[in-house]
C-alpha cells in the first residue's frame, strides 16, 4: 500500500514538474519573443530619427538663405532697385509655411501596442517619448502657427496687391506700376514679414537644440543594440 501511494506521489510530482516546465518553456519563449520585437522596433526607430535628423540638418542649412530673402524684401531700396526674378524669388520664397516631416510612424506603433512601454531601461524610454510627446510636437506646434500667419499674410495678398495671372505660385504681377509701392507701404503685408521671420528663427533655434537631443537618444539606442543584438 505504501509503495502504491509512493509511486502515486511520484507521479503525480512528475506531473507537476511537467507542468511547470511547460510554463517556464512558453514564458522564456514569450520573453525571447518580446525581446525579439523590441530589438526589431528600436532598431527602425533609431533609422526613423536619423532619417528626422537629416531633415533637420537640411533645414537649419537652409535657414540663411531663407533668412536673406526676408532682409531683402523688408529693404525699400532692395524692392524698388532688384530685377522682377530676384523679387519674384524672394516673395515666394517669404511667402510659404515651412516644416519639418517628422516621421512619427514607428513611434506610434510602439505606442500604440504598448511595446515602448515593455522597455525596462527606465532612461531609454523616459527619452523617447520625451523626443516625440515634448520636443517634437512643440517643434510641431510652431509649424502649425507659422502655417496660420502664412495663411492670413495671403488675405492680406489677395485683398492689397494683384497676383500675376500667369503665376503658379501666387505671385505678384511685377509689370505693375503699383506692385513695388505696395510691398513697401503695405504696414501690415510688411508686419506680417516680419513676424514669418522672427517664427523661422525660432524654428531654426529649437530645429538645433533638437539636432541634439535626437544624437543623445541615437547614442542611448546604440548601447540597447550593443547588449541585446548580440
Amino acid at each position: 500500500m505504501k509503495n502504491i501511494l509512493a509511486r502515486g506521489g511520484i507521479e503525480f510530482l512528475a506531473v507537476l514538474l511537467g507542468i511547470s516546465a511547460s510554463l517556464w518553456i512558453e514564458n522564456s519563449r514569450s520573453e525571447r519573443e518580446l525581446q525579439f520585437q523590441l530589438n526589431q522596433s528600436l532598431k527602425a526607430l533609431k533609422l526613423s530619427i536619423i532619417e528626422d535628423k537629416k531633415a533637420m540638418k537640411r533645414f537649419i542649412n537652409n535657414h540663411d538663405v531663407l533668412i536673406s530673402h526676408f532682409n531683402f524684401i523688408q529693404n525699400e531700396d532692395s524692392i524698388k532697385e532688384s530685377s522682377k526674378e530676384r523679387l519674384k524669388r524672394a516673395f515666394e520664397q517669404t511667402t510659404i509655411p515651412r516644416s519639418i516631416n517628422l516621421d512619427y510612424t514607428i513611434f506610434s506603433s510602439m505606442e500604440s501596442s504598448g511595446l515602448i512601454y515593455k522597455i525596462q531601461n527606465d532612461e531609454l524610454r523616459n527619452k523617447i517619448l520625451k523626443l516625440y510627446q515634448s520636443h517634437y510636437s512643440s517643434l510641431i506646434e510652431i509649424f502649425d502657427y507659422d502655417l496660420e500667419n502664412v495663411k492670413k499674410m495671403d488675405n492680406v495678398i489677395i485683398k492689397d496687391f494683384i497676383i500675376s495671372k500667369e503665376s503658379v505660385m501666387w505671385n505678384l504681377d511685377y509689370n505693375h506700376p503699383s506692385t513695388r509701392r505696395d510691398l513697401v507701404e503695405n504696414q501690415i503685408f510688411q508686419n506680417y514679414m516680419a513676424g514669418n521671420k522672427g517664427t523661422k528663427i525660432i524654428m531654426m533655434r529649437i530645429t538645433r537644440r533638437l539636432v541634439g537631443q535626437v544624437d543623445d537618444l541615437i547614442k542611448e539606442l546604440n548601447k540597447w543594440e550593443s547588449i541585446y543584438s548580440r
